[in-house]
């Protein structure tokens, strides 16, 4: 049955649940009052990192979801999406099993995020979005629609270790100010509307 979630979530858990990898960590365990069509139930379930399947989360923003199947059909005019993604860096050490199983799912990861963007970027038009405008922090800078004067350069946020430890003061700063950068001129290009 699930549906809508009845009790509040707080924003800890869906962090916590996000960080849940699969292959490191175990989900984060809860149980949930589900309400839909008139009648509750209590389940719990299991909450772990969708990124291999939609790191974006943008799936339940996608045109024709139908509310037979799904509670989360959501009436949408643009998407804004941001992601912190980085450039495939080219070179490979596959060579023995471990790192080309690892190279496997790269490859697997990435095309479904391939698929999720050019669905994305395949929506902006009539009867789906009015806009849509995806600033990906792995952008290479000599493909942006536009100059950009003072941005955050992508050798400069290409190489932070995305690993458990805090990030360095300098890398958060680079990479959220990129984000805002491309963010802002993205925009400015594709929706001049929203900006006023």
């Amino acid at each position: 049955m699930y549906g809508r979630i009845v009790e509040p979530i707080r924003v800890a858990e869906a962090v916590a649940a996000s960080a849940a990898f699969p292959l490191l960590l175990p989900a984060v365990q809860r149980t949930y009052t589900f309400e839909r069509r008139g009648r509750t139930q209590r389940q719990r379930v299991a909450l772990t990192d969708g990124g291999v399947y939609d790191n974006l989360g943008l799936s339940v923003l996608e045109s024709g979801r139908d509310r037979a199947f799904t509670d989360h059909v959501y009436p949408v005019d643009y998407v804004i999406a941001s992601d912190a993604g980085r450039q495939e860096p080219g070179e490979s050490n596959a060579r023995v099993l471990p790192f080309r199983l690892m190279r496997s799912f790269d490859i697997t990861y990435r095309g479904t995020q391939d698929g999720t963007r050019a669905r994305l970027h395949n929506s902006a038009g009539p009867g789906q979005f009015q806009g849509v405008v995806h600033a990906y922090l792995g952008q290479k800078d000599d493909k942006l629609p536009m100059a950009a004067p003072g941005l955050v350069p992508l050798e400069r946020v290409n190489g932070y270790p995305t690993n458990f430890k805090a990030m360095k003061d300098e890398d958060l700063g680079a990479v959220t100010t990129r984000g805002e950068q491309l963010t802002r001129l993205l925009l400015h290009h594709y929706t001049p509307a929203l900006l006023g």
